[in-house]
C-alpha cells in the first residue's frame, strides 16, 4: 500500500548565543503568532510538534491591527461591527487550532489582541511580557505584499524579538 507522505517543514530559526549546552534546549512558553493564512496554520502545526516534545506551553496569539484605534471614533457603529466580525472568524480558526493541539496532547492557550502599532512589535511585546522563549511565525501572511520574500511581520518579529523566532515557509 501507499504510504502518508513525512511532513517535512521548511524553516529557520534566528536566535541569539546563549550560554546552554546544545542539545539542552528547553523552550518553556512558546508562542505561535496566527492569522488564519496557510502560512501561519504550518507554524501552528510546527510549534505543536516543538512543544509536545519539549513539553511546552503553547498560545496562539492573533493580533488585530486596527490603523486608528477606538479612541477616534468610540461610538462608531462600524468599528464594532468591524471587530466583532474579525472576532468571528478568528474564533473559527482559533478552535481548529485547540482541535490540532488536542489531537497532539498539546494545551493550546488562545489570544487575541488589538493593536495601533505594527502587528509586529505587538507580538514582540507579547512574547516579552509574558518571558516567552521561543516564537514561531510563518514566512507570509495573508496580505498579497507579504508575499514578495519574507512577510512584514516575520521580518519585524526576527529583527525586534529578544528570544530565539523560528520562521516557517
Amino acid at each position: 500500500g501507499r504510504t502518508a507522505p513525512t511532513f517535512r517543514p521548511w524553516y529557520f530559526l534566528a536566535c541569539q548565543m546563549h550560554s546552554q549546552p546544545m542539545g539542552t534546549t528547553n523552550f518553556g512558553n512558546i508562542l505561535v503568532a496566527v492569522d488564519g493564512s496557510d502560512q501561519s496554520m504550518r507554524a501552528v502545526d510546527v510549534a505543536i510538534s516543538l512543544a509536545a516534545k519539549y513539553d511546552s506551553v503553547l498560545t496562539a496569539l492573533y493580533v488585530i491591527y486596527i490603523p486608528f484605534g477606538e479612541r477616534l471614533y468610540p461610538r462608531a457603529v462600524w468599528y464594532e461591527e468591524f471587530i466583532k466580525e474579525i472576532h468571528k472568524e478568528a474564533s473559527e480558526w482559533l478552535s481548529e487550532i485547540q482541535k490540532r493541539g488536542k489531537e497532539n496532547g498539546v494545551v493550546i492557550e488562545s489570544k487575541m489582541s488589538e493593536t495601533t502599532e505594527s502587528v509586529a512589535a505587538e507580538i514582540v511585546r507579547y512574547a516579552k511580557e509574558n518571558e516567552t522563549k521561543l516564537v514561531v511565525v510563518g514566512s507570509r501572511g495573508k496580505s498579497d505584499l507579504e508575499k514578495l520574500f519574507l512577510g512584514s511581520v516575520a521580518a519585524g518579529v526576527l529583527a525586534y524579538a529578544t528570544c530565539p523566532v523560528l520562521v516557517v515557509r
